[in-house]
């Protein structure tokens, strides 16, 4: 019987470059894009569409995210090689000249998803989703699509998920080789983790949301992938913007018992000190496939400033992902 562990390693990882300027990435320092402004992209995901990387995330705003006033949107890159990224822009704006409008200034944005729907050729993005003014009581998810990869996102309508009143706090999407998407998530106000398929079009989830058997409680940050037909999922405690011990899990299915595989990081992570202890002082927001290679695989990090969350890039995103297996 094979049993498999999951090793979080800070490296840098060396790809072949299609330019001259980064022929790396160096986990811990700070990532610019061809503008030489570092990526303002937080826990986010990256899809692979016509041979390019698209990279999505919580756009902050210096002064105004660190009061948890709002946030900017989704702002977008993009690369070919994974290591130099061309800024898209903002592809989910919030409004700031109409006070009623759903994305109005004020509301709070986080954790954006994207996900291409090839049926429809549709990229729809999912996100945390708190209205002007309502505070972190309700969480729900947002919905936007877009013809296009790089925007502009139209903002649909949003919905309560987990069959709760409450709705669901982080999250993660999973979209599958047979094109079906599930929407997994901490259900509010009680913390379980919990599985629900979404309807064809990926607009709504269906009804019928399941406890996922063997996920500790309050794991939040999810991101998952299908490995050797198993599921692996990493997560974190939940201590708000504070480090914790990252956790992960391990199934033959969707529904079926995932596994406690325990903490994955090893190491310490040379620019702050951080152990494994606390997953080097950051939080998993995706996993990442690397196309065109086999089972390699990039972890994607917040390390988040708690008082500053603008400033979470000063301190990088990726870290190396490593599957080993032991008889």
């Amino acid at each position: 019987m094979k049993h498999i562990a999951i090793y979080i390693t800070l490296l840098s990882i060396y790809l072949p470059s299609y330019s001259q300027s980064n022929s790396s990435i160096v986990p811990g320092k700070v990532w610019l894009d061809n503008n030489s402004v570092a990526i303002n992209a937080h826990g986010g995901n990256v899809i692979f569409y016509k041979k390019k990387y698209y990279w999505y995330g919580e756009h902050k705003i210096e002064g105004k995210s660190e009061a948890q006033l709002a946030d900017g949107g989704i702002h977008c890159y993009s690369s070919k090689d994974l290591m130099n990224w061309q800024d898209e822009g903002i592809v989910l704006p919030v409004i700031y000249t109409d006070t009623t409008s759903d994305l109005a200034y004020g509301c709070i944005l986080e954790r954006p998803k994207v996900l291409y729907d090839r049926k429809q050729q549709l990229f729809i993005a999912h996100f945390k989703y708190y209205p002007r003014g309502t505070g972190y009581l309700k969480g729900y998810i947002g919905v936007a699509t877009s013809k296009k990869p790089n925007g502009t996102f139209t903002f649909k309508h949003k919905f309560l998920g987990a069959n709760s009143e409450y709705g669901s706090g982080d999250f993660a999407m999973f979209k599958n080789t047979d094109n079906n998407a599930y929407h997994l998530t901490v259900r509010k106000p009680d913390k379980t983790f919990v599985i629900g398929k979404l309807q064809d079009d990926k607009m709504l989830p269906t009804t019928n949301y399941q406890v996922a058997k063997g996920i500790t409680a309050r794991t939040e940050a999810p991101a998952i992938i299908l490995h050797n037909n198993q599921y692996f999922l990493i997560g974190s405690g939940s201590t708000g913007f504070l480090p914790n011990v990252a956790r992960a899990f391990v199934a033959n299915a969707l529904d079926g018992t995932f596994t406690n595989l325990g903490n994955p990081c090893i190491g310490k992570n040379p620019h702050n000190g951080i152990g494994a202890d606390t997953t080097f002082g950051a939080q998993i927001n995706y996993i990442l496939k690397v196309e065109g290679k086999t089972n390699a695989y990039i972890a994607m990090f917040d390390i988040w400033q708690p008082d500053m969350p603008i400033k979470a890039y000063t301190y990088g995103y990726h870290w190396y992902l490593k599957m080993v297996y032991h008889k």
